[in-house]
């Protein structure tokens, strides 16, 4: 039976596979309107889990296969860390090549569905905020799709810094995100702390999140000054993929 680590600050609590009710996940008290944003993020996630598979099947969009294909040849080999790995709509792929794979989530609900379609002995879920998480080890890989455009400015040095700290001296990162020409489907929340999008729900709820577009070039110049080589690829127009690994000094 597969086990989730619930991360609660600095305490790690271990949870059975079971069908759990909708609970709160314990978070830092948001200092700021960003971590106000962040909180309604998860909220947004949380409740979307559900419809999330139907109304963003990744596997239907133009572009999936030549994802696949990068994946491959990038061979996520090793200890394998996915951020933010939500349905597991990527940790499957995952799965075939690395030797274990460690998937986080802030949403139980996510987890649990994750869980429920991608059952490996070698996949270890930890349900925990990704902001006030610390690695417990060092990965071969980091991965996280959909998720870089949901961090916010503010947080974007820390967030590589963090992604640095998770990674062994050969570490690798396997990045997938919208492109910017994916703006004019959003509906851009006026005033916010930082980027934001409104975005609704079938219940009728509606929620912001953020949302920050990065032009491919953009990103790897930016990272670049964060001490990361970074090769990146357009893949259509809606997403790109990107590689990067710490510069050698």
């Amino acid at each position: 039976m597969q086990e989730t680590l619930r991360v609660r600050r600095s305490e790690t609590v271990v949870r059975a596979a079971s069908p759990r009710k909708l609970e709160p996940v314990e978070l830092a008290a948001p200092k700021d309107d960003v971590g106000q944003l962040l909180a309604e993020q998860i909220a947004y996630y949380r409740a979307r889990a559900g419809e999330y598979d139907e109304t963003a099947p990744w596997g239907l969009l133009p572009g999936y296969a030549e994802l696949v294909a990068a994946l491959e040849a990038f061979a996520p080999r090793g200890r394998v860390l996915e951020l933010a790995c939500g349905t597991g709509q990527w940790t499957g792929e995952l799965a075939k090549y690395a030797s274990h794979v460690t998937a986080l989530d802030a949403s139980p609900e996510v987890i649990a569905i994750s869980r429920a379609k991608v059952a490996h002995d070698h996949i270890q879920y930890v349900e925990a905020d990704l902001f006030s998480w610390s690695p417990p080890q060092t990965y071969d890989v980091v991965f996280f799709s959909a998720w870089l455009s949901h961090v916010p400015p503010q947080r974007f040095d820390d967030f590589w810094a963090l992604v640095a700290g998770c990674l062994n001296d050969t570490g690798r990162v396997f990045v997938i995100d919208e492109l910017p020409a994916v703006a004019h489907s959003e509906q851009p929340v006026h005033g916010a702390a930082a980027p934001a999008v409104e975005r609704p729900l079938r219940t009728g709820e509606h929620f912001r999140t953020i949302k920050v577009f990065y032009e491919p070039g953009e990103l790897q110049v930016r990272l670049g000054k964060l001490g990361w080589d970074v090769e990146t690829h357009t893949v259509g127009w809606r997403v790109f993929y990107a590689i990067a690994q710490r510069a050698k000094s």
